[in-house]
């Protein structure tokens, strides 16, 4: 049974083995870590400064994700022709300095509600370019075969995180002010910088560089997912979760820990550790088995994430929301795990940053979602607000799932692209191994 069981372990990390994986997954961990702590610090000083208005919350929200919807296609564009670790640098330098302006001006008293729309703008920029170029880095540093295995790995660095960063910046918020605790993420950011500064990636000067102008390329990137029925689809209906399902965390948790369930600031971290619990879990579980029909899971996910924030907005008690949350977070973190790894399973390598970038582009819906959320929470109330988004993220994947369901079930992850035949049938591409560095 001991045998087993270090075989299961070594399997479920085996994406670890890898040299350039390891700082990479190293710097996305403490990357993670300071950006829920950013969010619980920017809920707590926003509220803060506004005497608890919902509006000002989601407003805050939607200018830090709007970045993504205005630069995001241009993003992965650069990503496919830039040096992707420079790019890195230059993006997370950016988001330490935006710590540190806070730090002062909140910590000086000088802050004002327009210094936190301004720095949210400044980090949603760079943000904007930082997730098209680290997803895209991860084929580069493992081979084809442990690649659903590391992006769900990176997947759990993300979900550890909400527990570890939501939870310190929960608990610092006790003895200390929100200014304060951006000078914690400010430091978090020396270590993210020099993990990044470790990576060794062969084969960049020998990557494929596009040839045209980026608005060509933008263009190039659109032929592409629209040439592939399977990348458009998982594209398309990740709008599901990001313009419904994710305001949940945004919006409606900081309100349900001061107003709802009067348990303050630290409340706020604790939910978002309860709910980074559920999503460490699910990463896990997915890095150790996966999933056979991927395509297929996505849209079982969003059925019981739907049902879960239903549940949550029917929940009185602090426990009762903690664990829902968890099961919340658990179906969030391995719809995207799947998500990531359809997309980069059957996209050309040269095609990473754009193909991403797309993603990025859903994702920079949010925005939308959140200033929805944020209007019913103000008018309609903050437990049936959530009830309402739940109850459209369920019929939105229920009726996803009856009209695309045949469809999502021939979806693979196995690093050989699929491509549909003039009758149906599935026609295999095989696509070059990315370099690794063991």
């Amino acid at each position: 049974m001991g045998l087993v069981a270090r075989a299961r372990s070594a399997e479920t990390f085996r994406a670890f083995r890898h040299r350039n994986y390891r700082f990479l997954w190293a710097g996305q961990t403490g990357h993670s870590m300071a950006l829920w702590m950013d969010q619980v610090a920017r809920a707590a000083l926003i509220l803060e400064l506004t005497d608890d208005n919902a509006l000002a919350l989601s407003l805050v929200i939607a200018i830090r994700l709007a970045p993504t919807l205005l630069f995001g296609l241009l993003a992965g564009a650069i990503a496919d022709r830039a040096n992707r670790k420079h790019l890195l640098m230059a993006t997370q330098s950016t988001t330490m300095a935006t710590h540190l302006a806070m730090a002062l001006l909140a910590v000086s008293g000088v802050i004002e509600v327009w210094h936190v729309y301004a720095a949210a703008f400044v980090a949603g920029s760079a943000m904007a370019f930082n997730q098209p170029v680290r997803q895209s880095l991860i084929p580069m540093v493992v081979p084809r075969e442990d690649l659903m295995n590391a992006i769900a790995l990176n997947s759990s660095a993300v979900s550890f995180m909400r527990i570890g960063g939501g939870s310190l910046a929960g608990l610092l918020l006790i003895p200390f002010a929100p200014g304060e605790v951006y000078f914690v993420m400010v430091a978090i950011y020396v270590g993210v910088l020099a993990t990044t500064l470790a990576l060794q990636i062969e084969g960049e000067g020998q990557r494929k560089k596009p040839k045209g102008g980026l608005l060509s390329e933008v263009g190039a990137g659109f032929g592409y997912v629209r040439q592939n029925p399977d990348l458009a689809l998982v594209t398309v209906l990740a709008v599901i979760l990001f313009v419904f399902g994710f305001p949940y965390q945004q919006v409606f948790m900081p309100l349900l820990a001061k107003d709802t369930l009067d348990i303050g600031n630290s409340g706020i971290g604790f939910l978002a550790g309860a709910t980074g619990a559920g999503a460490f879990i699910g990463s896990i579980v997915v890095a150790a088995r996966g999933s056979k029909r991927p395509g297929l899971q996505l849209m079982l996910n969003m059925v019981v994430f739907g049902m879960a924030l239903i549940l949550i907005s029917l929940q009185a008690t602090v426990i009762g929301t903690a664990l829902l949350l968890a099961l919340a977070g658990a179906m969030t973190v391995t719809y995207m795990a799947f998500t990531n790894s359809i997309l980069l399973s059957n996209s050309d390598p040269d095609m990473h940053g754009r193909v991403m970038s797309l993603l990025s582009l859903d994702r920079g819906l949010i925005p939308l979602g959140a200033i929805g959320a944020g209007l019913l929470a103000e008018y309609a109330g903050v437990r049936p607000g959530l009830f309402t988004m739940g109850a459209i993220v369920l019929a939105a994947s229920l009726i996803s799932l009856l009209l695309f369901g045949k469809r999502l079930a021939t979806i693979t992850t196995s690093g050989e692209p699929v491509a549909r035949g003039s009758h149906g049938a599935a026609v295999v591409e095989t696509a070059p191994a990315p370099v690794t560095n063991p």
